[in-house]
């Protein structure tokens, strides 16, 4: 079960760190959250027994809303998070939720209304839900989303872009803000190309997929962590530590490829044995220059041999 305590001072330092839930479900009523509001009655919203618990979500609760036609305003449900908290995603563009409907389309997000006094704005992404009536985690991406600010205050949920030919059930649950990958306590992004070495622990989320950016003309967002992951990686990296982090469609085939000695620990099964996979030499005549790069073959100089530097003269 969730908790939300101190959730709106909290906001400000964890979002880039820790999965900020806006809304799960569990101990809300649709009209009041944390004594300030809740979603907009729109699509009839109701709290419900979660109808399938043996998928990907197990909660006890869910949300459950009726569309009834083909208007935005008949497909859709609002959450106002702005009356509870007043956020800042600090570079953060990135949003999921729980969606268990009847039909495979493209489900809509807008965000909008900013809490820091800037100009209105609805940014809209879509991902595909493909569930095909179970429940389904949909990821958006916002980061080409220009006029998007940190500072959102509304998240409105469109859960068909096409026609709605009689009223549809649609189950909603889990809405959160997905924590920025990161090592250290720095942004991943802003980490220097083949830096990280040693035991790496990673932090937040890692995920890869990709989504529409649907203001006007829609075009396709790609997202993957994985691979900027690999840029920072040095090829000496000896272990990766993700036994905290938020996967979605795990992708460690670059990483192992570049970092051919590399660990990768998921659960606290996979520690056992890595202080020895940290102290063993690596194969024979493996060298890597001094930006962490395998060197096939080394001509005199400086380079890294058994996690030392090392000079070659021939």
């Amino acid at each position: 079960m969730k908790k939300f305590f101190l959730l709106a001072t909290l906001f400000a330092t964890t979002v880039c760190n820790a999965q900020t839930v806006l809304w799960d479900g569990e101990d809300e009523s649709v009209t009041s959250r944390n004594q300030f509001g809740g979603w907009w009655d729109r699509g009839n919203p109701s709290v419900v027994e979660n109808p399938e618990k043996d998928g990907i979500n197990t909660s006890e609760k869910c949300l459950k809303f009726t569309m009834t036609g083909n208007d935005f305003g008949q497909k859709h449900v609002a959450l106002p998070f702005r009356d509870w908290m007043t956020p800042d995603l600090q570079g953060n563009r990135r949003f999921s939720f729980m969606i268990k409907k009847a039909q495979n389309e493209n489900v809509k997000v807008e965000v909008s209304d900013p809490t820091n006094g800037a100009n209105n704005y609805w940014e809209k992404t879509a991902a595909w839900y493909g569930g095909a009536g179970k429940w389904q985690k949909v990821v958006l991406d916002f980061s080409t989303n220009v006029n998007m600010n940190d500072y959102p205050g509304v998240f409105a949920i469109e859960a068909q872009t096409v026609s709605v030919d009689e009223p549809q059930d649609v189950y909603i649950d889990n809405v959160v803000i997905e924590p920025m990958p990161m090592v250290s306590g720095k942004k991943l992004a802003d980490i220097e190309d083949n830096s990280l070495t040693g035991n790496v622990v990673v932090t937040g989320s890692l995920m890869r997929g990709d989504c529409q950016n649907a203001n006007d003309n829609w075009f396709r967002v790609d997202y993957d962590d994985f691979a900027i992951l690999k840029d920072k990686l040095a090829a000496t990296a000896v272990s990766l530590d993700l036994r905290g982090v938020i996967l979605k469609d795990q992708y460690f085939d670059q990483i192992q490829e570049k970092c051919p000695e590399i660990k990768i620990i998921l659960t606290d099964d996979d520690i056992t044995g890595i202080q020895a996979v940290t102290t063993a030499p690596q194969v024979a005549h493996t060298y890597f220059d001094l930006q962490g790069r395998r060197v096939a073959h080394p001509e005199n100089g400086l380079y890294i041999l058994h996690g030392k530097k090392v000079v070659l003269k021939k």
